[in-house]
């Protein structure tokens, strides 16, 4: 069947005002069934965030997708498989962030950044995480699958989280599996969960998510990652929000 996908990043406010980057990145790649998609968060802190953050996104699918081509079938894959094939793709991105750092004469928690991502086929799929942002699958069936949420991890203190380029990111990095074939995939950072996600992040906010997807569904990738930047970059999520906001959407055909 295949999938559709829409992505945006927007920049929030706090971020506008002070001449700072977007810190927020999105990757993506499809091929058929197998989807592997990611997002993540620059730490506002890091000085190169921004560039950790697309580093990261790029080459932890790059990694993925290349590893699940020699596999190529997700319900023969366990937690402890799904768990080593995330943590080379970690170890891949540290490694070009820290080819980066070097090249910068910087450390490398200048390029600090959250991950949040699925990997999946027509069977079954995988969320792989470090900090916050969040994940949403939801069956075609509703009905007869709760939505798997990938929720956020956070600190002991508020704002406080975790980082690929962290020294603890191993004891860090989280997989959960989604027993189902996603019909509807939600990947954001924690700048979007405001007004995408409802209270206590159990589920994706209805009177959200439904219009946004029904007009997804309407229009090609293109026309819909444009719209989807469109609903984050409003001036009225300003008052929800100050925070970049990503979300990726995908949608199986």
């Amino acid at each position: 069947m295949g999938w559709r996908i829409y992505a945006a990043s927007a920049t929030g406010k706090s971020h506008l005002d002070k001449g700072i980057p977007c810190q927020d990145a999105f990757a993506f790649h499809a091929d058929g069934e197998l989807l592997v998609a990611a997002v993540c968060d620059g730490a506002g802190s890091a000085a190169s965030s921004d560039v950790g953050s697309r580093l990261t996104a790029d080459t932890v699918v790059r990694s993925l997708a290349a590893a699940w081509g020699q596999r190529g079938d997700a319900s023969a894959v366990d937690e402890q498989t799904m768990s080593e094939l995330a943590a080379a793709a970690v170890l891949d991105a540290r490694a070009a962030l820290s080819e980066a750092a070097g090249a910068a004469l910087a450390p490398l928690s200048n390029y600090a950044a959250t991950l949040v991502g699925f990997l999946g086929d027509a069977r079954r799929g995988w969320f792989f995480h470090i900090g916050d942002g969040l994940g949403v699958a939801e069956a075609a069936d509703a009905q007869a699958h709760a939505a798997c949420v990938s929720a956020p991890e956070n600190g002991e203190y508020a704002n406080e989280t975790y980082f690929v380029t962290g020294e603890a990111w191993r004891e860090h990095l989280r997989v959960s599996a989604v027993a189902y074939p996603a019909a509807r995939l939600c990947l954001m950072s924690d700048g979007a969960m405001p007004f995408a996600m409802e209270k206590g992040n159990a589920g994706l906010y209805r009177p959200f998510i439904e219009p946004v997807a029904a007009y997804l569904a309407s229009v090609d990738e293109a026309a819909g990652s444009r719209a989807l930047f469109g609903t984050l970059d409003d001036p009225r999520t300003h008052g929800i929000t100050s925070d970049d906001k990503t979300l990726l959407i995908a949608l199986r055909a």
